[in-house]
């Protein structure tokens, strides 16, 4: 039924965690967003938390290549946060939104990055704003995470990544 899966959501909210784990259990090709950005920013010394630093033509560029992705024929994971939203034309995608409750998102931040709570919680708030009124521009438009644009949601906040891949797997077969 679904050649290709796109996993979206804010930072926090599981997004590489599942990915690992469906790229596991599926051995589709893949694709992250997050990863390319991470290592665009290593390789010219960008200082990744600033997504300003991010022109708008590299944005544009990588939105540009997963819209290929996602139109060619095969299977396809991928993780990215505009994922659903830039598969909204293509066909035979499943379009997964993650959410989970802010307070959890602060708490796995702090854990992740061995930081102190109040730390990761502004951390957490720069980043989604930062990045919110950037593509937000770039795009016009800010339904992102409006979950009807999605096939499905999941909150991920007192589930286990096993029950998350289980039933996203589930929905694929």
């Amino acid at each position: 039924m679904y050649s290709k899966i796109t996993i979206s959501g804010k930072i926090c909210t599981g997004k590489s965690s599942v990915f690992r784990e469906l790229q596991k259990k599926l051995g589709w090709p893949t694709f992250s967003s997050g990863a390319y950005f991470r290592e665009y920013a290593k390789t010219h010394h960008l200082v990744l938390n600033n997504a300003q630093e991010q022109t708008n033509k590299l944005t544009q560029k990588v939105d540009s290549m997963v819209r290929e992705m996602l139109q060619k024929p095969g299977n396809l994971l991928l993780d990215a946060w505009l994922g659903g939203i830039l598969a909204e034309d293509a066909k035979k995608v499943l379009k997964i939104l993650l959410v989970a409750d802010d307070s959890v998102r602060y708490n796995r931040f702090a854990q992740r990055e061995h930081v102190s709570l109040a730390e990761a919680e502004e951390e957490v708030r720069l980043r989604d704003s930062s990045w919110f009124d950037k593509v937000k521009k770039i795009h016009k438009r800010s339904d992102f995470f409006d979950t009807d644009k999605y096939t499905l949601v999941i909150d991920t906040s007192h589930k286990s990544i096993d029950d998350i891949v289980s039933t996203i797997l589930k929905k694929v077969s």
